[in-house]
């Protein structure tokens, strides 16, 4: 968790040493949610990378085994939701899932009334779907039951029993980050940090991408100050980065 108070002092620091302007709370808010979500995409993106150049035996382990680091920082946002979060749609024959933070499907899983879970195999539409649905000898079972992407929800063969009671469905996911916001009181027209406020929200990356937000948040304050060399700066710092992550 980065600490939203000493990034905004960071960025105003960086862009006040040399006049650059003021970044009102409401703009560093959006500035740091935009930061936050393409950081955030890139740990799956790295992740994969590094996997790859792990299966090269490229990577190496203990201490310096990034894609374990890599995966800890993603674990952070994985989350089981439980039956409760569903809708069923009887003429569809799909479950909606009701929550607002779903931001990647890691997996589904049936559950039983005795207790059990059993994973749902996601199949592609159209033919494969067809062909097991069609199946004398493959066809789906409680015991081996497959599922398929209906826009935002789930349809699942066969159809999740409603008897006994205790048959459901459970979502393993990737939440989506919360959106930062710097909580302030306004003082003689100034805006003052408030860390007691109920709304307040720390960036909900791990501390060892600091440098590379406020970097990113840099970049974007000087599109909006329309200062192309605060701009540039930001970019070439960012090349810097990504050619280390390399």
């Amino acid at each position: 968790m980065i600490s939203i108070n000493r990034c905004r002092n960071t960025v105003l620091y960086l862009l006040d040493k040399n006049n650059r302007g003021f970044i009102s709370p409401e703009k560093f808010d959006v500035f740091c949610h935009l930061a936050q979500m393409d950081l955030f995409e890139n740990l799956f993106f790295q992740y994969n990378k590094w996997k790859l150049n792990e299966n090269k035996r490229l990577s190496v382990t203990e201490y310096g085994d990034i894609p374990k680091n890599i995966q800890e920082q993603i674990d952070a946002f994985a989350m089981y939701s439980t039956e409760d979060n569903f809708t069923y749609d009887d003429a569809g024959n799909v479950w909606s899932y009701s929550g607002t933070d779903l931001y990647r499907v890691e997996g589904l899983s049936l559950l039983f009334p005795s207790g059990k879970k059993i994973d749902v195999e996601e199949v592609s539409k159209g033919t494969e779907l067809n062909n097991l649905i069609n199946s004398t000898i493959n066809m789906p079972t409680t015991t081996y039951p497959i599922y398929t992407k209906i826009g935002s929800g789930f349809r699942v063969y066969p159809e999740v029993p409603t008897t006994p009671a205790g048959y459901g469905l459970e979502l393993f996911y990737i939440r989506t980050p919360k959106s930062p916001k710097w909580t302030y009181v306004n003082v003689s027209g100034n805006p003052v940090y408030n860390a007691g406020a109920s709304d307040k929200q720390d960036i909900e990356l791990d501390e060892s991408l600091f440098s590379a937000f406020i970097i990113k948040v840099l970049s974007y304050c000087g599109l909006s100050i329309k200062e192309q060399d605060v701009v540039a700066v930001a970019a070439n710092a960012e090349i810097v980065t990504d050619q280390k992550q390399s």
